[in-house]
């Protein structure tokens, strides 16, 4: 597949299989969104892979839209480390072009996948926070 039609096959798929994803998967994954470009090449970014179900339970009452996550699994919360950044006003630009690395590889390793907005609404990242 190359990225084109990975591009255009990309779909948010919001159930899941029950079978875990395979370590060397999500090494693939996470190595993706890290290959994102960044604002001055800050890569304000930080990954938290969740799998344990009752974490997954938890982040599916981020709010309405995030209920598929509870029958995911795994999740992979995407974060930007505001503190000392060059250009921190990017930070939000940055982590949605490793999200897009990430819904682009899951498309090539067979995964299925989808985007769950958190910000810029306060109410949710507080919830994040103050859940890790």
């Amino acid at each position: 597949m190359n990225v084109y039609e990975g591009i255009q096959t990309r779909r948010s798929i919001r159930k899941f299989e029950q079978r875990p994803v395979e370590k060397e998967k999500i090494e693939t994954l996470l190595r993706a969104a890290m290959q994102a470009p960044s604002a001055a090449n800050q890569r304000p970014w930080e990954f938290l892979v969740v799998e344990a179900k009752d974490m997954l339970q938890k982040l599916s009452q981020a709010h309405i839209y995030a209920t598929p996550v509870k029958d995911a699994p795994l999740g992979i919360i995407v974060l930007a480390k505001e503190d000392s950044l060059p250009f921190p006003q990017y930070w939000q630009q940055d982590l949605a072009a490793a999200t897009q690395n990430i819904l682009l590889t899951a498309v090539e390793l067979g995964l299925g996948a989808v985007w769950l907005g958190i910000a810029p609404e306060e109410d949710r990242m507080t919830y994040i926070k103050d859940l890790f």
